[in-house]
């Protein structure tokens, strides 16, 4: 756990066992509410899939988690009651909370390899961080990463020539190579082919219990591909939890979300 300094944010014992905890949190836009009143606990090493329709508060979630957005009310705590709320994004991310968004966001002017090296050196300075002599740990660590994301007989080529699925992973392995105790990715199999989505849920099942994933995700042969927790969102709020066929036979999930 980390520490409870000023500068790292207070801790908080009601979160205790956890990695994520947020309750009561609401967030409001012009009078709408994004979020009312959710509450959400990720254990530490969960795999969880968050489902809901469009507006359902997924993404302003992991704005909350990750310091984008503030929220009105509630109490958001991390790896054991760590508040994240005094704290900014930067503050967050070195806490050990990382965002793949959904649409990737490699440095497509340069390798799989120089992009892993940047994210190690989380510098803001392309140019100082490749001129610097990588020492022997790092480029071992990168290295047993690009194993993990199966990219290490592409770990030369420049980003824009991977495709979309490889794209996917590298931004994975961008967190993982930052060694992020909590990873939010949000959509991750949008847009790939089948077999990429099969390795994607291979990846995220084998980086889950080393670290806490969460996935935001529409597409629900993936959800039950990975066979985890799965939390559905309506309206801002917790509307079920549970197994993959708990929440696709839950008449309010079928009547607000899946269909019939």
């Amino acid at each position: 756990m980390v520490d409870g300094s000023v500068t790292r944010g207070r801790v908080k014992p009601v979160a205790a066992g956890s990695m994520l905890y947020l309750d009561g949190v609401t967030v409001s836009f012009d009078g709408f509410k994004a979020l009312d009143n959710l509450s959400l606990v990720l254990a530490p090493g969960e795999l969880r899939c968050i489902i809901g329709p469009n507006g359902a508060g997924k993404t302003t979630m992991m704005d909350v988690v990750t310091g984008r957005t503030k929220p009105d009310k509630g109490e958001v705590l991390f790896d054991g009651g760590v508040d994240l709320l005094p704290l900014d994004e930067a503050a967050i991310a070195e806490l050990g909370i990382g965002r793949k968004f959904q649409a990737p966001t490699v440095f497509e002017a340069l390798s799989v390899f120089e992009n892993l090296e940047l994210a190690l050196r989380n510098d803001r300075s392309v140019f100082a961080t490749l001129a610097a002599v990588l020492s022997t740990e790092q480029r071992e660590r990168i290295e047993e990463v690009l194993q993990i994301i199966d990219l290490l007989d592409v770990r030369f080529n420049e980003g824009a020539t991977l495709s979309h699925g490889q794209k996917q992973w590298l931004e994975i392995g961008m967190l993982l190579v930052q060694d992020q105790k909590l990873m939010l990715v949000d959509e991750p199999a949008a847009g790939m082919t089948t077999g990429e989505r099969e390795r994607t849920v291979e990846l995220l099942t084998s980086i889950a219990g080393e670290r806490t994933v969460a996935v935001v995700e529409h597409d629900m042969e993936f959800v039950r591909a990975l066979a985890s927790k799965v939390s559905v969102l309506h309206e801002g709020r917790l509307l079920a939890e549970g197994s993959i066929d708990t929440v696709q036979s839950n008449e309010e999930v079928i009547e607000v979300y899946l269909g019939r």
